[in-house]
């Protein structure tokens, strides 16, 4: 990325180096770089035809914020004024406040709207375009505050820090797109301020890689330092507090003194240490304790066990909280593999309920779910290269892909050795893993092994190389086949996080798709 300073047309100019997109703020134009390559050598102000995109409010009544309005919030100290310094209006009908979003030409492009009732909150913006809840107290301030919510954003404008200015991210800790760059590229200085949990920690440091790590900051996240909101109604120094930020690049040696916090956040927030919890596969919780970022997961089964079935449920329960997830799905088409997962979404087929599917459809895609258009064999650094993007661009949290035997064979040469091949791929994504805090999930073939036999951490195919590698290891047993009482389970048989083994049932609804049996209990339930 090359980044201008001292032109006012070239700040608005964001070129990436994987995507290399020009981003219009005035008119909200993404174009390829080399379309727009003649302007930006002559220095051109831009293209006359470009015309002002403006935001079309979705509410008719917004008001001058009121004091009931004021007073809803709970916010000690609140005035009226400070609401109206941040541009906020009132709509009675609906009960919310409304906070324009602004991109880096000041233009709105959407706004947030904060629920009174319940604290809720919701992010609407235009088509393509995205921007920050910005707020200026000064003329040229060298400082960024970032915050995940409204109410962190509202308690920090009001307190005036010096030199400093606050800002609200649009979409929270889901993800911090590439529209919203050049809104912070002025500051010297970016300061992370979320909750103290894990998730909110692995969140900062994701960012930071898109803003330059060595100008980002963050507060510690603990108990004495916890987010603005909640140090606010313990009447804890917010500007002590602020002051006493981190750089978030370390150096390469570091002393147990530079660690010891980082043990007391995990240890104050051992559940969410743990990961997010599956909510369909309760027995998932008990034995690997939650879905954890930067972990290398495998997958295996026999041939026609249910492996993309079941990680397709898997992969869903998580998107539906929220974990971003990128597939790679090497071996049946996307368009088969999102019907799965609406199905398993929905509960039922919609086949004969066509008049259902626009209405399923669009709720499905409010859900962080997206797919790589490869379809079997293909090159690592291809493969690679898409998921990188991916994870700078969506904030990927979760990559599968399936079947990683699909994905080899045109990465090297004929003559190569394959458990060589699959053991560099292995590598790769281990390393991809570690580096950039993603939970991998890889569904591998086994070993040609007799029905009869139970399938253990050597069956994976290629060496041992692959589970050694990995944090867990998942096996789909299924012995339905060579015995009159034969059941179907998922066995895990390495778990680097806890050490807990065991094995979870799985009973196979085919309506839903599902092996999940709060999904089937639900189904009953609707019908």
């Amino acid at each position: 990325k090359e980044r201008v300073r001292n032109d006012s047309f070239h700040k608005n100019i964001l070129l990436k180096l994987f995507v290399g997109v020009f981003l219009c703020p005035k008119c909200n134009m993404k174009a390829n770089v080399a379309d727009v390559l003649d302007l930006y050598e002559k220095r051109c102000k831009g293209n006359a035809t470009c015309k002002d995109v403006e935001y079309k409010t979705i509410f008719t009544n917004l008001q001058h914020i009121s004091e009931h309005a004021c007073e809803s919030l709970g916010i000690r100290g609140l005035k009226v004024s400070d609401l109206e310094y941040l541009d906020a209006q009132y709509e009675p009908s609906a009960d919310c406040i409304r906070f324009p979003i602004r991109n880096v030409a000041n233009k709105v492009v959407g706004e947030k709207i904060l629920n009174l009732s319940d604290k809720t909150e919701k992010t609407i913006e235009n088509y393509n375009s995205s921007g920050l809840l910005i707020c200026n107290p000064f003329q040229k301030p060298t400082r960024v505050v970032l915050v995940s919510n409204l109410l962190d954003y509202i308690i920090l404008s009001f307190q005036r820090f010096n030199n400093t200015s606050i800002c609200c991210l649009p979409n929270g800790l889901k993800s911090l797109p590439q529209e919203c760059l050049p809104c912070l590229e002025n500051f010297k200085e970016v300061v992370f301020w979320f909750d103290f949990d894990t998730a909110n920690w692995d969140a900062a440091k994701n960012f930071s890689k898109k803003l330059e790590e060595k100008r980002c900051f963050f507060i510690r996240p603990t108990e004495s330092e916890p987010a603005p909101s909640k140090a606010h109604k313990k009447r804890l120094n917010l500007q002590h507090i602020l002051n006493k930020a981190t750089p978030m690049c370390h150096k390469s040696i570091t002393t147990f003194n530079a660690l010891k916090y980082d043990i007391l956040s995990e240890l104050q927030n051992i559940e969410k240490v743990n990961g997010v919890k599956w909510k369909r596969y309760p027995t998932l919780n008990k034995i690997l304790k939650g879905h954890r970022k930067g972990e290398l997961t495998i997958l295996t089964g026999p041939t026609g066990s249910g492996k993309t079935t079941f990680m397709s449920e898997y992969s869903l329960d998580l998107a539906l909280q929220g974990v971003s997830t990128l597939w790679g799905s090497f071996e049946i088409r996307n368009c088969r593999l999102a019907a799965t997962l609406l199905r398993q979404y929905v509960g039922y087929s919609l086949e004969d309920k066509l008049h259902e599917f626009e209405y399923w459809t669009s709720e499905f895609e409010k859900y962080p779910l997206y797919f790589m258009t490869f379809h079997g064999q293909q090159p690592l650094k291809l493969v690679m290269e898409a998921i990188e993007h991916a994870q700078y661009i969506h904030d990927i949290s979760h990559v599968i892909i399936d079947n990683l035997q699909f994905m080899m064979g045109t990465s090297m040469t004929q003559k190569s050795d394959k458990f060589w091949e699959q053991d560099a791929i292995i590598t790769a994504f281990r390393s991809f893993a570690t580096k950039n805090n993603v939970h991998v999930t890889l569904v591998m073939h086994p070993r040609k092994e007799r029905a009869e036999d139970e399938l253990t951490t050597s069956s994976v195919f290629g060496t041992a190389k692959a589970t050694q590698e990995a944090d867990n290891v998942l096996i789909i047993q299924d012995k339905r086949l060579t015995s009159l009482r034969g059941k179907k389970y998922l066995q895990i048989v390495k778990n680097r996080y806890s050490g807990d083994l065991g094995i979870m049932p799985l009973d196979f609804d085919k309506e839903s798709l599902s092996y999940s049996l709060s999904n089937k209990k639900k189904k009953t339930i609707s019908s």
